[in-house]
């Protein structure tokens, strides 16, 4: 992969392989009602052809899952990471009470190819899974080029788009992992753990916030997340969680958490758990470049 190559995916788009994911049909009369009480997005406005992206909460607003989801003919298809099969399985049907609703776990299984950077065909599921335009296939078109998993993690990483296991976890609230904006409908009914995301756009502030980074290390052959981010003064400012080196260049495309207490900073050094220097980091704009 050269610096060249990356650049025609960021600025044209590609296809890559979407991997294994968990999905769940939730078919019933009152699917679209019970549905509207679990998640953070207005299922009602759902447009047949178009995936929305939706966060699955607990009663303290803790994430336990980010997830999309579409309209089919019966049914509405909710999608996350293979991982999360289980406990989403557990956690939807824990308030089923006497609706009529059914939760069918689908097989885990390889999702197809995901084209970026280009409109949706008709025929075809919208979905915005590296944070552009873009749209499902089962097979790659053979005009499109693909594109090598560490360009995705790349242009993911660039694109401040939070993955589960790295800037997601249980633990992670909505605001902090900057999901508010692309995963939350701020003006529809009640939802589990809707009390925590509305006080917290109201009178509260999270105490850690998704960072964007752009760093230049010693080297990137043996770093791994998790990283500390300290501030020139000395303190912990916070973690970084994904690097992606730019194929060649100096500086490497990074994410991670600081602390609100050092929202005002812009420059930081890179550390290993034993506190020695790795590097500096500087934080960048999060929209997509």
């Amino acid at each position: 992969m050269t610096v060249e190559a990356l650049k025609c995916f960021r600025e044209d788009g590609g296809v890559f392989p979407i991997g294994a994911k968990a999905r769940f049909e939730v078919s019933g009369s009152d699917r679209v009602r019970y549905l509207n009480g679990q998640l953070t997005r207005n299922v009602e406005k759902l447009k047949s052809g178009v995936a929305a992206p939706a966060c699955l909460l607990t009663a303290k607003g803790k994430l336990c899952a980010h997830v999309f989801l579409w309209v089919e003919a019966t049914s509405i298809i909710l999608e996350t990471e293979a991982s999360l099969l289980e406990d989403v399985e557990a956690r939807l049907g824990r308030y089923i009470i006497a609706d009529d609703v059914m939760v069918q776990a689908c097989p885990v299984e390889e999702a197809g190819f995901h084209v970026f950077g280009h409109e949706a065909p008709l025929g075809t599921l919208s979905i915005e899974r590296l944070g552009v335009r873009g749209y499902d296939v089962g097979t790659p078109p053979p005009d499109i080029p693909i594109a090598p998993l560490e360009a995705i993690e790349v242009l993911r990483i660039e694109r401040c788009i939070p993955r589960w296991g790295s800037e997601l976890d249980g633990s992670s609230l909505v605001q902090e992992a900057r999901l508010e904006d692309t995963s939350v409908d701020f003006d529809k009914g009640c939802y589990v753990g809707q009390e925590v995301v509305s006080r917290l756009r109201s009178v509260g502030r999270v105490n850690r916030l998704l960072t964007a980074f752009t760093a230049t290390l010693v080297s990137t052959a043996d770093v791994r997340p998790t990283l500390r981010v300290d501030s020139p003064d000395g303190p912990v400012a916070g973690t970084l969680t994904s690097i992606a080196p730019r194929f060649g260049l100096a500086q490497t495309a990074a994410l991670g958490y600081v602390s609100r207490q050092f929202e005002n900073v812009t420059q930081f050094l890179v550390t290993d758990s034993a506190g020695h220097l790795l590097g500096t980091a500087e934080k960048r704009a999060t929209s997509i470049p």
